[in-house]
């Protein structure tokens, strides 16, 4: 269906989360908008599992979706990640993979995999990298206490992001997209050796 492009979007949340260690105590006066952003850079998280919430648009369909999905740092950047909906009294389930710099989805109207590059749209590298940062304030989500910053992706499109500030764990992520398309990803757990591969040559459509 044609919806499923629209998950491609996904991919501008899941980047390198390679997250610092900081110590175990928030320093008194926060970092600035733009340190926040970086903070998820500048150590090393082999591994985060993420759910999702989201509200697609895309030209004359729009639906709201739940799932989750995992990005993998560590030995290559990887992501994938499977969204359920339910559309005219059907539930329908999406898959994607994005590895290698190649995007593989996978949904009920393509009983195969499609591959396209990933190079332009959909970069594992690109979580919470933004420009026009301004920082909003503390706040407590359930996995802590967090710095919470605005700003806008390579897209121009606005994000929020909160990143804990023991850390420098990025704990959510939410953006609007073109068109009216929403994602709230909320990470949860990290470093449980999960491993993502593409998908095997004979299940990938010509």
């Amino acid at each position: 269906m044609g919806g499923v492009k629209a998950l491609t979007w996904l991919a501008l949340l899941v980047g390198a989360l390679t997250v610092a260690a900081c110590g175990n105590r928030a320093p008194a006066t926060p970092p600035t908008a733009a340190e926040i952003l970086n903070k998820p850079y500048t150590a090393a998280v082999q591994d985060a599992h993420f759910s999702l919430v989201a509200h697609v648009v895309s030209g004359n369909i729009a639906f709201d979706a739940t799932g989750d999905g995992v990005l993998v740092v560590k030995p290559q950047q990887a992501m994938k990640f499977t969204m359920m909906t339910t559309f005219s009294g059907q539930v329908l389930k999406f898959e994607t993979i994005i590895i290698g710099g190649k995007e593989y989805a996978l949904s009920p109207d393509n009983p195969r995999w499609i591959v396209t590059s990933s190079s332009s749209s959909s970069n594992p590298s690109s979580l919470f990298k933004g420009s026009n940062a301004t920082y909003v304030g503390e706040e407590t989500v359930p996995q802590g206490r967090a710095w919470h910053v605005k700003a806008k992706d390579a897209q121009g499109n606005p994000f929020d992001a909160w990143v804990r500030e023991t850390d420098g764990y990025p704990l959510k992520y939410a953006s609007m997209m073109t068109q009216g398309s929403t994602f709230v990803a909320t990470f949860d757990r990290f470093n449980t050796g999960q491993t993502i591969a593409a998908p095997p040559t004979s299940d990938i459509q010509p």
